[in-house]
């Protein structure tokens, strides 16, 4: 990053600017005939303030990026479950306005768990009877890099294992900014980024998580960003969402295989859940072969211990329906 940061709020200073962000009544995107006017209005609004949107990556190769990758649609949102489009992003003319990403500009929206990805899609609403496809993805070895960037600088739950990834990030914040921040302009940053941060959890509207998402997933550099990670507010931030550019997912990504699942009860406080798995699918020659659960189907006891090892205590009981 070359920019001079002289000019950068220091702590008090960037406090009353984050304070005056709170109280803007950010523009509407229907009140725009492009997303890139409306974009660029929030930035203007934004720059006002500060006169940078941080982006802070790290860079990976496809074999050093462990985390599992779970995507969750339901039952009769498919037109055909067998065809492996329908269980990436939606198609452009079905893409809404969400927390990371504009109408016809869809993103590919997951998790790291399965439980996690699966309460984004039930949300709030009456998940009695209803069943749903869990996908299991995985990244396909490259030697090239891709870039990875989080926005975790807001509360987390004391249970969220990337409290430690968040605290990382401070202790290293410097070295992205050339250390080139004296202590209080460091400090100002820092309360910037937790604003824009926090934006991926407070934002109702969408209009500044949707538009700060957009413009990192879709920057016009080869650094723009390939995978997003932001906190999970159906599961108290115990947990997180992931956001994937469609391209990188079209050209360095492939499902692996399927659950249906049904949710009978969960207990969000605790993170204690109850899921039924009636059939699994795994794919030879790319074609998905349904199968029933067995107890002696050893595949599918190694498939559940690993993709479901969040669900799985001390207490833990192989139970299967006759």
């Amino acid at each position: 990053m070359n920019e001079n940061f002289e000019n950068f709020p220091k702590f008090d200073q960037a406090k009353e600017s984050i304070e005056r962000l709170k109280k803007v009544v950010w523009p509407k995107l229907s009140d725009f005939k492009y997303a890139d006017d409306f974009l660029k209005k929030v930035e203007e609004i934004i720059f006002k303030e500060f006169e940078i949107l941080p982006n802070i990556f790290k860079l990976f190769k496809p074999s050093d990026f462990t985390l599992p990758i779970f995507r969750v649609r339901e039952i009769d949102s498919f037109t055909n479950i067998n065809i492996f489009s329908e269980h990436s992003y939606p198609p452009i003319n079905l893409t809404g306005f969400n927390r990371c990403n504009f109408p016809k500009s869809p993103v590919f929206y997951c998790s790291d768990n399965p439980m996690t990805a699966l309460m984004e899609v039930v949300r709030n609403s009456d998940y009695k009877q209803r069943k749903f496809c869990v996908s299991k993805w995985e990244l396909i070895d490259s030697d090239k890099q891709f870039v990875f960037q989080t926005f975790l600088q807001t509360e987390l739950h004391q249970d969220n294992h990337y409290g430690v990834l968040k605290d990382t990030e401070i202790e290293q914040l410097d070295k992205p900014f050339e250390y080139k921040l004296d202590k209080e302009r460091k400090a100002g940053l820092i309360e910037y980024l937790k604003f824009l941060h926090s934006t991926f959890i407070n934002d109702k509207s969408y209009a500044l998580s949707a538009s700060i998402a957009h413009r990192t997933l879709n920057a016009k550099h080869n650094l723009a960003t390939d995978i997003l990670m932001y906190p999970s507010s159906q599961t108290q931030f115990k947990g997180v969402n992931i956001a994937i550019n469609p391209n990188f997912v079209d050209n360095m990504m492939r499902v692996q295989r399927f659950y249906i699942v049904e949710l009978e009860n969960y207990n969000i406080e605790n993170g204690k859940f109850n899921v039924t798995i009636s059939k699994y699918g795994d794919i030879d020659k790319n074609i998905i072969f349904w199968k029933n659960l067995n107890p002696e189907d050893e595949i599918y006891k190694n498939y559940l211990l690993t993709d479901f090892k969040s669900l799985i205590d001390d207490n833990f009981e192989w139970k299967f329906n006759k």
